[in-house]
């Protein structure tokens, strides 16, 4: 992801942490968040020939429950 976002191939909301190396080297650009709209959009992406641990199988479950959940599904 990171390598997309490097060469200009979108953008992602992620903790300050995560990238204030390359926020202070000048390599990324914080955007300010703009609109009123309070919906979010959860993609999850995993390899489809990649073993996924019962923890991270649970996680994505649960992911889409509580999402599934708040849009009263």
């Amino acid at each position: 992801m990171m390598a997309c976002l490097k060469r200009g191939l979108g953008f992602t909301v992620c903790p300050a942490a995560a990238v204030e190396e390359e926020l202070q080297a000048g390599r990324l650009v914080r955007l300010a968040a703009v609109g009123g709209d309070d919906e979010v959009s959860l993609i999850m992406i995993w390899h489809a020939e990649k073993w996924c641990s019962p923890l991270l199988t649970h996680f994505m479950a649960l992911s889409e429950a509580v999402m599934a959940d708040s849009q009263g599904q």
